[in-house]
C-alpha cells in the first residue's frame, strides 16, 4: 500500500509536465508508460499477497502460525457496493421532496456565528419557523423579507443553513389495532368548585402481556357397557398435543421471524414458567407435522410462481450442511421469494428449481447438438452421439447409460456438457410444465442459455467498475467520468421504465452503443467498458420488457436473509432440519412482500384454522390481476 501511495504522489508531481507534451508519438508513448505502470503496481501487489499467503502455508507446515489476519478498518480494494448511485439515479425525482428550507431556532444561531449584522438577523427572524417546500420559493420569502440585494449577497449562506431533509412521518395511530379501554378519572375534591366537565382526552398507549395460560381441560367422559367403549370430549383444535398453539407457533417464529437460536428459544418458555425441552423445540422446527403444512404450502408456491410470472429473478449463495459446502438458491420476484438449498449450482441444478424438481429429462435433437458446438464439444464426440438423435427424450437412467458407453468412466467434462445440453433442450420442449421465458440474474455461467430471454443486473456490472482501482491520477479522473456518464444512462433507463415508447427505446439503444465504444486510453477501463458492450443485449431486455426490474437486489436481498440466518446458525446438519429452515424463510419473506404478519400466518396454520388464503392462491390473484404493458407513445 505505501508502494502504492508513493507512485501515486509521484506521478501526480509530474502530471502538469506530462499535460503539457503536445506531439502525438510522446503522448502515445508516455499513455502506454502509464498503463504498464498500472499494470505493474497491481501485480505487484498480487504477488506480494500471494508471497505472503505462501509464507504462512510455510510456517504452518513447521508447526508455527501465520501471520494474524487483521481486518482492516475499509476493504483493501475500497466500497464496490453500487448502491448509492443506485438509489440516487432512481430515486432523483423524489429527492428534491424529501427537502425543504426554514430559518429555525438552530439556523438563525449558526448564521449569528457567521457575524451577519444584527439588523439583518432581527428581520429574518421574522421568518423563523416558516417552512418552505423548494429553493426558489424560500429565496422568494428572503427576498420579500430584506431585499433583492441582500438577498443575492448572502444567498450561499441562507440556503446551506436553512436546508433540512423532511422527515417521513406518518401518523401511526390508524393502524394501531385497540384492544380495551381504561377510563382515568380525576380526583374532583382537589378540584375547583366552579370545574365543568369537558368529556375525555385520549391517549393510546401500545403494551404487549406475555405470559403462560397452562389450561387443564376436563374432558367429558362416557361409556356404554354395551359396545365396552368409552366415549370422550375432544380439545379444542389446536390443543391435541403436549403443548398449544400459541407455543407451538410462537417457537416457529422465534426461530424463523426472528432469529431466534434454539437454547435461546428454550431459555425464554423457561423464564416465563413452561416447562419445554430442547428437544420438543427441535423437532417442532424439523419434524412437526406444522413443518410439514409449510412444505406443503411452499411447493405449491413455487409452482404457481413459475406458471404466473412474468419473469424469475436468481441468485445464490453459500452454505454449510453438516460441515460440507452447499448453495442456497434463491428464487424471486417483487411479489414473492423461495429458497432451496443445493450440493450444485451448475446448470442441470437451476434446471432442476425452474422445472420444479420434476425428473429428469434429456432429449437429442438438432437444438442439443448446436448447443454442444457452443459448448465446444468437439466434433467427433458429436457425430459419436450423434447415432442416438431422437425427438422422444430419454430418462436421467438412459442418458447415463448412453454416456457410460461412451465413455466409460472417464470424460467427466464431457458428460457434463452433454448432460446439461440435452437437458436445456429438453426444458426448452417441456409441454406438461411451464417454461420459464426471462431470467433475472448476473452472469454466472449456469444462469446462461436456460432462457429465452437472459436479462443481467446493472449493479453487478456497475461493480465491476468500481472494482477498479487506478494508482494514476489522471486514470482516476478518467474511472470517475466514465462512471458518472454509466449512472446518467442507468437514470435514463429508469425513466424509460416509468414511460416507455419505441422512439426512446430506439435512442437508448443507440446511446449504449455510444457510451460503451468510449476509449479513454486507461487499459483496464477499456476492456471493462468492451466487456459491457458485448453484454448489450442481455443488459438492455428491458427496452423490450419495461416491467423488468433494472437490477436483481431482491435476490440479492434474499441472499443476505440466508447470511443473517447463519449468524445464528452456522450451518443445519440434517436434511429434514435444511429443508425446513429454506421453507421457513420461503414463507417469512413472502409474507413480508405480501403485507402478512409472518406470525399470524404461522399461528393460522399451527392452530389449524386455516382462515387465510395460501400463498400460492394470494400469488396467482396478485399477479393474474396484475397487467403489465408497453403504452407506445
Amino acid at each position: 500500500m505505501m508502494m502504492r501511495e508513493t507512485i501515486s504522489a509521484l506521478l501526480e508531481s509530474i502530471q502538469p509536465d506530462l499535460e503539457g507534451v503536445c506531439e502525438n508519438a510522446r503522448k502515445k508513448a508516455i499513455s502506454e508508460l502509464l498503463n504498464r505502470i498500472e499494470a505493474t503496481v497491481a501485480e505487484i501487489e498480487r504477488l506480494t499477497i500471494e508471497n505472503q499467503r505462501l509464507k504462512d502455508e510455510i510456517n504452518r507446515l513447521k508447526g508455527e502460525q501465520g501471520k494474524p489476519d487483521i481486518k482492516a478498518n475499509k476493504p483493501k480494494d475500497g466500497d464496490i457496493s453500487s448502491e448509492k448511485e443506485r438509489l440516487e439515479a432512481e430515486e432523483s425525482d423524489a429527492s428534491q421532496a424529501k427537502e425543504g428550507f426554514k430559518l429555525g431556532k438552530g439556523a438563525l444561531e449558526k448564521l449569528k456565528e457567521q457575524h451577519l449584522p444584527v439588523g439583518l438577523l432581527e428581520q429574518l427572524d421574522i421568518m423563523k419557523g416558516d417552512k418552505y417546500s423548494d429553493e426558489t420559493e424560500f429565496i422568494n420569502a428572503i427576498e420579500s423579507t430584506i431585499g433583492t440585494a441582500l438577498s443575492s449577497e448572502h444567498r450561499a449562506l441562507l440556503i446551506k443553513h436553512a436546508r433540512y431533509k423532511k422527515r417521513k412521518r406518518d401518523s401511526k395511530l390508524p393502524l394501531i389495532t385497540i384492544n380495551r379501554e381504561v377510563e382515568c378519572s380525576v380526583d374532583i375534591s382537589q378540584l375547583p368548585d366552579d370545574v365543568v366537565s369537558k368529556g375525555y382526552e385520549d391517549k393510546v398507549v401500545q403494551d404487549i402481556i406475555i405470559k403462560r395460560d397452562n389450561i387443564i381441560f376436563k374432558r367429558e367422559v362416557y361409556y356404554s357397557p354395551s359396545l365396552k367403549k368409552r366415549f370422550i370430549a375432544e380439545v379444542p383444535l389446536g390443543y391435541e398435543g403436549e403443548f398449544g398453539p400459541h407455543i407451538d407457533a410462537g417457537i416457529i417464529s422465534m426461530k424463523y421471524v426472528n432469529g431466534m437460536s434454539n437454547p435461546k428459544i428454550v431459555e425464554f418458555y423457561h423464564n416465563i414458567g413452561i416447562i419445554i425441552s430442547g428437544t420438543y423445540i427441535t423437532n417442532q422446527l424439523t419434524k412437526s407435522t406444522s413443518i410439514d403444512i409449510f412444505h406443503h404450502e411452499i411447493e405449491q408456491l413455487h409452482k404457481v410462481g413459475l406458471e404466473v410470472s412474468p419473469y424469475i429473478q436468481i441468485d445464490d449463495t453459500g452454505t454449510r450442511v453438516n460441515g460440507k459446502n452447499h448453495y442456497t438458491q434463491i428464487i424471486c420476484n417483487d411479489l414473492y421469494t423461495v429458497f432451496f438449498t443445493t450440493e450444485k449450482k451448475n446448470r442441470l441444478t437451476i434446471l432442476d428449481i425452474l422445472r420444479n424438481f420434476e425428473s429428469r429429462s434429456f432429449l437429442l435433437n438438432h437444438e442439443t447438438f448446436s448447443l454442444l458446438e457452443q459448448f465446444k464439444l468437439s466434433k467427433k464426440d458429436r457425430e459419436l452421439l450423434s447415432e442416438y438423435q431422437r425427438e422422444k427424450p430419454y430418462d436421467e437412467h438412459e442418458m447415463l447409460k448412453i454416456l457410460q458407453h461412451l465413455y466409460d468412466t472417464g470424460s467427466p467434462r464431457k458428460k457434463t456438457k452433454i448432460m446439461e445440453a440435452s437437458a436445456i433442450s429438453s426444458y426448452h420442449h417441456e409441454t406438461s410444465i411451464m417454461v420459464v421465458n426471462i431470467l433475472v440474474c448476473d452472469d454466472a455461467p449456469q444462469f446462461k442459455l436456460l432462457t429465452d430471454y437472459l436479462a443481467l443486473c446493472w449493479i453487478h456490472e456497475g461493480r465491476h467498475y468500481k472494482r477498479l482501482n487506478p494508482v494514476i491520477s489522471i486514470h482516476q479522473e478518467k474511472l470517475k467520468d466514465f462512471l458518472k456518464s454509466f449512472w446518467e444512462y442507468y437514470r435514463k433507463l429508469v425513466a424509460y421504465k416509468k414511460n416507455p415508447c419505441t422512439q426512446q427505446e430506439n435512442l437508448l439503444a443507440t446511446e449504449f452503443d455510444s457510451l460503451f465504444s468510449t476509449r479513454t486510453g486507461y487499459d483496464d477501463l477499456d476492456k471493462r467498458i468492451e466487456k459491457t458492450k458485448d453484454k448489450k443485449d442481455e443488459l438492455l431486455v428491458v427496452l423490450k420488457h419495461p416491467e423488468l426490474p433494472l437490477h436483481n437486489n431482491r435476490a440479492e436481498g434474499g441472499a443476505r436473509v440466508e447470511k443473517r440466518r447463519q449468524d445464528v446458525s452456522l450451518q443445519t446438519i440434517t436434511p429434514a432440519g435444511t429443508k425446513a429452515k429454506d421453507t421457513m424463510m420461503s414463507v417469512v419473506e413472502t409474507c413480508k412482500k405480501f403485507g402478512i404478519s409472518a406470525y399470524d400466518f404461522i399461528y393460522d396454520r399451527v392452530s389449524g384454522k386455516n382462515e387465510i388464503p395460501s400463498l400460492a392462491e394470494i400469488l396467482k390473484a396478485k399477479l393474474t390481476g396484475k397487467v403489465i404493458s408497453q403504452e407506445l407513445c
